[in-house]
Formats: structure tokens, sequence, C-alpha cells
């Protein structure tokens, strides 16, 4: 008689454990499923080969010609690549960054190593308006840097804000120089 009351408090303990282990088990392998199942809809939402072609494109900038510039249009924004000649170079370098509304100095606006070149975002930060000066026959105002001709904002050949109601610097976009004559953006 003892041992049938000792076996039936065994399967008092037991039977719970038991159970408990089942349903971890059965969610556990609900959970696998599910994610099995699901897996293939998440993937289909990354980036095609295609797609991160487009988003993060090279750019040749090896044949462009000091004091000209490049147009490229990425993520709906214009994207200005200008070579400097060693004058704006020097001029730039001599600026004092205390002196500007936004105050940037020469190697904050430019890659170590591609000083000649400076890639910007040709957008007035002032009002969303396509800035003038990247076309060798645009107006580039007295700094020879880009213009507003929506407002009248003025900025230096690094696309610092020099005059005008623009309150800040051209951004700067993503970008990796993967040589001398080859940029990425993104």
């Amino acid at each position: 008689m003892a041992n049938a009351a000792a076996h039936a408090v065994e399967d008092g303990v037991e039977a719970p454990a038991k159970r408990d282990f089942l349903k971890i088990l059965t969610v556990s392998a609900g959970a696998v499923a599910l994610g099995a199942t699901a897996w293939p809809f998440i993937d289909a939402l990354n980036p095609t080969t295609a797609e991160l072609a487009v988003s993060n494109p090279i750019i040749e900038v090896g044949g462009i010609a000091p004091n000209t510039g490049l147009r490229v249009m990425w993520l709906g924004q214009p994207i200005y690549i200008r070579k400097l000649t060693p004058q704006q170079i020097a001029d730039n370098q001599a600026v004092v960054p205390s002196s500007l509304p936004d105050p940037a100095d020469y190697t904050d606006r430019v890659k170590p190593g591609y000083e000649s070149f400076v890639v910007v975002v040709g957008l007035n930060t002032g009002i969303s308006c396509e800035l003038l000066g990247n076309s060798p026959t645009d107006p580039r105002g007295p700094l020879d840097g880009w213009t507003c001709p929506c407002d009248g904002s003025i900025y230096d050949p690094l696309g610092r804000v020099r005059s005008g109601p623009a309150p800040k610097n051209l951004a700067i976009p993503r970008f990796t120089f993967l040589n001398a004559t080859q940029i990425q953006l993104g």
C-alpha cells in the first residue's frame, strides 16, 4: 500500500513536468514552422543586385578637368562633384572657419588624399532649390562656387555658405573613393 501511495505522488509530480515539456516542444516546433514559412516573404524584401547597383553607383571622376564639375542624380538628389584648381585649394585653405556663417574647415569638406575633389548635394539648404554653378556656363557667384537662383544664397567651391539666407553648408553625401578615378556613392 505504501508503494501505491508513493507511485501516485510520483505520477502527480511527473504529469505536470511532462505536460510542461510537451507545451515547450509544441511552441518551439510552431515557432520554427512559422519562421520557415515567413522567411521567403522576408527575404523578398531585400534589394536585388540591380537595385543595389543603382543605390551605390560608381562614378568616373578621372576625366573631370580642374574648375569643372559633374552632376549626377542619386536617390532623387543632384550630387555635384567638382575638381578644384590649386589656386582654389589655396584660397579655401586660407579661410578662417570662425568667420563663416556655418563654420567648417577645409579638411571637413574634402577626403584626405583626394583634396582636389569636392562632393556635395546640390540643393540649397535654405529652400530646396537646385543650385547654379556646376556647369561652366552657369553663374558661380563672386567666390567661384555655387549660387541659388531662388533666394540668392552664395556658396564657395567647398559648399560652405558664405552669404544669403541659407543657414547651413551644403550637405556632403555618403561616398568613398575607390581609387583616384572612381567614387562610389552610398
